[in-house]
């Protein structure tokens, strides 16, 4: 595998700045989506998509379900097509890869087609295989990340299916003018979190490479609106740092998954939420008397002078604490895959990948090409 620079560290830097002329253009970058919504009365919502595009949705559906006021359901490519397609029909059904390059995605635009239904495709780069197979392809604004282990574009992706539901609120009548202004006033208040949990996360990364520069088995516990964000790290840290991470709502957490809890184990809590505060606070507390390896963003300032402990003072609606979460995960895997020289994959996977792949050629072609680097 020849040498590959990660550009992850470059591109969450750039992503407040990106999302805040998103928010200001929100009327104009939803629109094409918005119109598509508003042609029928649709009962729900049906959102397709895999890999760190599920994540990003799982980051917006909470703010979806508040402003829509309907049902909405995330689903794998995989199981839409095989298992739930008869049950989502009639909803408003979009497919979403941020490359456009997915396989799985490609196949479910099939299946959309098959179904009689326009095909929706939402990605981040308009000149891939999805132009070849979606009646409609809507970019959702992340202005170029060649980077594979997307990380802009998960928070941008996300941002975008909650302007669009802000946007639908206010043309149905659902908000306000009044209310649909704080609700972005409130988008633009994640951002300046966003910042801060940048500058935290790289001190934080200081005090404790030792812990995480040897990750072994791993946790990631929230609840509520910072789910997403749990799912992405799991994800990110997986696939960089190549050790086995478990995304969870901290309550599952304690039913099973902890009776194998050591001090060898690492578990992250993500604490958004004032109401929920107290009961992840004694989860995380029980946890720090079996391993050492216990950290937390938490808004219980209780915690202030715990060491593992990133705490906010000020923050945005809960529904909204994925986003400023999300750089948390990703400038660790980035930091400790570096540090620790961890990108190179087992080189039987190149076997894998030759019977299965869940990239098309264009993307061999297009990233690897644009990258100069081999990946299996």
């Amino acid at each position: 595998m020849s040498e590959k620079q990660l550009l992850i560290d470059q591109y969450v830097l750039e992503t407040p700045d990106q999302c805040i002329k998103n928010i200001r253009n929100s009327y104009t970058l939803t629109l094409p989506l918005v119109q598509e919504y508003l042609k029928q009365p649709y009962p729900s919502v049906a959102v397709v998509a895999s890999g760190s595009s599920y994540n990003a949705c799982q980051c917006a559906l909470p703010f979806m379900k508040k402003y829509l006021k309907c049902p909405v359901e995330i689903l794998t490519p995989f199981t839409f097509e095989h298992y739930d397609s008869d049950y989502v029909k009639d909803s408003f059904l979009f497919v979403v890869s941020q490359s456009g390059t997915s396989t799985n995605a490609i196949s479910a635009l099939k299946k959309v087609k098959n179904m009689n239904i326009k095909a929706i495709g939402i990605s981040g780069n308009l000149d891939n295989d999805f132009q070849d197979y979606a009646d409609l392809v809507i970019d959702y604004g992340v202005d170029g990340e060649i980077e594979p282990y997307v990380t802009k574009g998960v928070t941008t992706l996300a941002l975008f299916l909650m302007l669009f539901s802000l946007e639908i609120a206010l043309t149905k009548g659902i908000l306000n003018q009044d209310c649909y202004n704080i609700g972005k006033m409130e988008l633009n208040k994640v951002f300046e979190v966003y910042n801060i949990i940048q500058s935290k996360t790289i001190i934080f990364i200081d005090r404790h490479i030792k812990e995480l520069s040897s990750l072994t088995t791993t946790y990631m516990c929230s609840g509520g609106g910072a789910m997403g964000a749990a799912c992405e790290g799991a994800l990110k840290f997986s696939e960089l740092l190549k050790i086995p991470c478990i995304p969870l709502e901290a309550e599952e957490y304690i039913h099973g998954y902890n009776l194998q809890l050591s001090p060898l184990h690492t578990v992250f809590f993500l604490d958004t939420c004032i109401e929920s505060s107290e009961r992840i606070t004694s989860i995380y507390q029980a946890t720090k008397k079996v391993t050492d390896r216990a950290y937390m963003i938490t808004v219980n300032p209780k915690l202030i002078d715990d060491p593992n402990v990133i705490y906010l003072s000020d923050v945005p609606d809960q529904i909204v604490s994925s986003l400023y979460c999300l750089p948390f995960f990703q400038l660790i895997a980035f930091h400790i895959t570096t540090y620790n020289n961890s990108l190179l994959q087992h080189p039987l996977l190149k076997d894998f990948n030759q019977i299965v792949s869940s990239k098309s050629e264009k993307y061999a072609k297009d990233y690897i090409r644009r990258l100069n680097c081999d990946f299996y």
